[in-house]
């Protein structure tokens, strides 16, 4: 990993300062804690990361992010232009397919006047199917699908730290995804390794 300038988020006037080095955009806090784990195995500490998440209660998380997508993209090439800089976007696809979500993304750029995401930019799409419940468990070595809810599953939330180790290791180089990966997760691990 590229050594980075450190940034922080300014609450109080909105603008990132010196010390952040990603913007992590996502629906809830599961996908915040997932991620954060994940970011804390490559080396990153909490004050490198500023979470952007969907207010809870307020419709519907998905909407949210596709919503806050272009301007999380604006700040990202207004940093990344000067400084090493990422920005991760937690996403689920819910019943829609992972292409899909990932079209929407990109029509939230045109309709923002932005140039699609490009193939050298540290923007990660982490979509998960149905839902980040459905990775973490998988990863934890259970046997699931994509088309079951697993947001009330009990242990999930045990399972977030080492489901964020396991994903760290998935995504190293010339890892072999193991046969009971879904297809989504499949889909992330090349996305992830944007992060450079």
């Amino acid at each position: 990993m590229a050594a980075c300038p450190r940034q922080s988020w300014s609450p109080a006037d909105g603008s990132v300062s010196s010390l952040v080095r990603v913007i992590v955009l996502g629906e809830d806090e599961r996908h915040q804690r997932f991620i954060r784990r994940y970011l804390h195995r490559l080396g990153y500490e909490s004050r490198d990361i500023r979470a952007v998440t969907a207010p809870s209660g307020r419709g519907s998380a998905e909407q949210w992010v596709r919503q806050q997508y272009s301007a999380e993209v604006r700040e990202y090439r207004r940093r990344s232009a000067r400084k090493a800089f990422a920005l991760i976007v937690a996403i689920d696809a819910d019943v829609d397919d992972v292409d899909r979500r990932t079209r929407q993304l990109r029509v939230a750029l045109e309709q923002a006047g932005l140039t699609a995401r490009a193939a050298d930019e540290s923007i990660v799409h982490l979509i998960p199917k149905r839902n980040v419940e459905t990775w973490i468990l998988c990863l934890s070595g259970r046997q699931v699908d994509e088309a079951t809810d697993y947001k009330r599953d009990e242990n999930v939330d045990r399972l977030i730290k080492p489901a964020a180790l396991t994903f760290f290791e998935w995504s190293r180089l010339n890892f072999v995804t193991p046969p009971h990966s879904v297809p989504s997760l499949s889909v992330a691990v090349p996305e992830v390794r944007r992060l450079g």
